[in-house]
C-alpha cells in the first residue's frame, strides 16, 4: 500500500486534502482522463482550495465575498499562495472561483505529484494534451472508495466529507462518482444530502457560490 504523504492512515483519510481528493475523483483512475468539462473541473477545484482554507478557519465566505481570518503561514505552498492572493485583493467569491479555476487543475496536479501520488505523462505527439496519472489504481480510487463506503454503511460524515459531497453535487461529478451508492443505497444519498444543511454558514456559502458559478458556465456554454 502506498504510504500516506501526510502521515495519516490511507484507509480512513483519503489524501487528507479536499482539493486533492476532488482532483482524483474528477479523473478516470487508469487513463487520467477528465470526467468533467475542463472549466467545470477548474471551478470545482478552485472551490475545493477555498474550502481547505475555510475548513481550517483561515477564511470566511459570506454575502458573496471572501474574508481572511487568519493569514499565518500554511503547511503547503499552494494553500499559502491562494491565501496570499486573498489577502492582497478583494473580489466577489465568483471572481475568485473563476480566477483560481484557470490554473487549479495544474496546481493541484503538481501538489499531488510533489506528494508522489501522481506522475506527469509525456505524450508522444505534440498536439496531444499531457495528463497526470496516479502512481497506482489504489491511490486513484481511494477517495471515491472511502466516501462510497461511508455513505453505504451509514457512517458519520465529517465536515470535510460533507463539503466534498457538496462539491461533487455542485459540479455534477456525483453522477459518475457515486453511481455505486445510488444503485445500492439511494436512501444514503438522500440522508447525506440532508446533512449538508448542518454545515456552517461559510461552507454553505461556498457550495452555493460554486453551484451558481457552474450553472452560469453551463448556461453560457463556457466549458
Amino acid at each position: 500500500m502506498t504510504a500516506h504523504p501526510h502521515g495519516q492512515d490511507p484507509r480512513t483519510s483519503g489524501t487528507g486534502r479536499l482539493a486533492d481528493d476532488f482532483f482524483l475523483m474528477a479523473h478516470e483512475e487508469s487513463s487520467g482522463k477528465l470526467l468533467l468539462a475542463e472549466r467545470i473541473a477548474g471551478l470545482g477545484l478552485a472551490a475545493a482550495l477555498l474550502g481547505e482554507l475555510a475548513l481550517a478557519e483561515c477564511i470566511e465566505l459570506r454575502e458573496g465575498a471572501v474574508a481572511v481570518l487568519d493569514s499565518s503561514a500554511r503547511d503547503d505552498d499552494l494553500s499559502g499562495r491562494v491565501l496570499e492572493f486573498l489577502k492582497q485583493e478583494q473580489h466577489p467569491t465568483r471572481t475568485w472561483l473563476a480566477f483560481f479555476g484557470q490554473s487549479a487543475r495544474t496546481e493541484v496536479g503538481r501538489r499531488l505529484a510533489d506528494d508522489r501520488l501522481l506522475v506527469r505523462e509525456t505524450r508522444k505527439r505534440p498536439w496531444q494534451e499531457s495528463r497526470w496519472l496516479p502512481v497506482s489504481t489504489a491511490v486513484a480510487v481511494r477517495p471515491t472508495a472511502l466516501l462510497c463506503t461511508q455513505l453505504i454503511r451509514g457512517h458519520g460524515l465529517e465536515r470535510r466529507d460533507l463539503v466534498l459531497l457538496g462539491l461533487l453535487r455542485a459540479t455534477g461529478l456525483d453522477q459518475p462518482v457515486l453511481w455505486e451508492v445510488r444503485q445500492s443505497s439511494p436512501d444514503a444519498l438522500r440522508r447525506a444530502g440532508a446533512l449538508l444543511g448542518s454545515l456552517d454558514a461559510s461552507l454553505t456559502e461556498l457550495l452555493i457560490q460554486t453551484e451558481a458559478a457552474v450553472g452560469s458556465a453551463i448556461a453560457t456554454h463556457r466549458f
